[in-house]
């Protein structure tokens, strides 16, 4: 966030939210998108004189924090979300997932439960919205195509029957133990990540060769990796016969198509921010669609204190072009 100040000394002003300077002071933060808002300007015109109105007589404050500034929530390393809001009247703390409520000293003694849980978890996910909103980012409207200066979706919201059979057949392993699953380095959904191939140690080339030596012969234990969609689509192509792949169309959006997503996912009176792989983007198709792919699960620490990932579901980003026309769509 920064704020204007004396032109003539200082230009911007920067400010970060209360989870940056805790990340600063862990020395975890690490900034990735900047945006420039005016919502603390102010922009008026005086009717007595040509020009904009004389503010060096009015108070003015300089750029603060304040809880509107909190769009991406931050999260312990369990996933399990930080971070202080307030909501109306009600000011609330979560702390691991629990949503703890202020007494009247002040203190945040009580724990949110049943409904009162499930009303504030989804005040919670929706303020990140209503955040982005207030902060009054800068942009420019399109000259081109005006209506794609508002976004919106059909349908704005999807469901899954799950049952004992479906989507995982009941003959397929339904239940299995954490310290069995691949870890991350041996996971296939890591598979395009230089740190996470399989790399068996060689010798340097002799003089004159242009092939190294290997020091020994080691086993690749990696899950087969997905080289391109077609090796995914074939595990999509399942889900889909049997009805767990939904189609959601972006009826009106930008034509840069910025998009930040959240996930996540509210059980035993706890919010848990679920953790997404990029897994990169594949080139057009035979139908000239774009295809961008996303992993979307929790990571676990299993008994040997080595990180796992479980996959829930995959978000298939798509856009194509048809003449002048842009057409977008996310599938499930």
């Amino acid at each position: 966030m920064a704020g204007l100040l004396d032109q003539k000394t200082r230009i911007l002003d920067t400010l970060i939210t209360n989870q940056g300077r805790s990340q600063a002071a862990s020395g975890k933060m690490k900034i990735e998108y900047v945006s420039f808002s005016d919502a603390g300007a102010i922009y008026a015109l005086d009717t007595l004189v040509s020009g904009g109105l004389d503010f060096t007589s009015r108070i003015t404050f300089e750029a603060g924090n304040l809880p509107q500034d909190q769009i991406v929530y931050e999260v312990d390393d369990s996933g399990k979300l930080l971070g202080n809001f307030i909501s109306g009247e009600t000011n609330y703390t979560v702390t691991a997932g629990q949503i703890y409520l202020s007494g009247s000293d002040g203190i945040n003694n009580t724990i949110a439960t049943g409904s009162q849980f499930s009303s504030l978890s989804d005040i919670l996910t929706r303020a990140s919205l209503d955040n982005f909103k207030r902060l009054s980012i800068l942009s420019s409207p399109d000259p081109i195509f005006e209506n794609y200066n508002e976004f919106n979706v059909y349908p704005q919201s999807v469901s899954y029957d799950l049952t004992p059979t479906k989507p995982i057949p009941k003959n397929s392993i339904q239940n299995i133990n954490i310290d069995k699953v691949e870890s991350l380095f041996y996971d296939k959904r890591l598979s395009h990540i230089p740190n996470f191939k399989f790399l068996p140690p060689i010798n340097k080339p002799l003089p004159g060769r242009v092939n190294a030596t290997p020091i020994g012969d080691y086993t690749n234990v990696n899950q087969k990796p997905i080289l391109q969609y077609s090796d995914l689509a074939v595990e999509l192509d399942e889900l889909e016969k049997n009805g767990y792949k939904k189609d959601v169309q972006f009826i009106e959006t930008s034509r840069d198509n910025n998009l930040l997503c959240q996930f996540f996912e509210m059980y035993d009176n706890q919010v848990v921010k679920l953790d997404v792989i990029d897994f990169g983007t594949f080139p057009a198709d035979e139908n000239g669609k774009v295809k961008h792919v996303f992993f979307v699960g929790k990571v676990f620490t299993d008994g040997y204190n080595v990180s796992t990932y479980v996959n829930l579901f995959v978000l298939v980003f798509e856009q194509w072009y048809e003449l002048s026309n842009r057409n977008d769509n996310i599938q499930y």
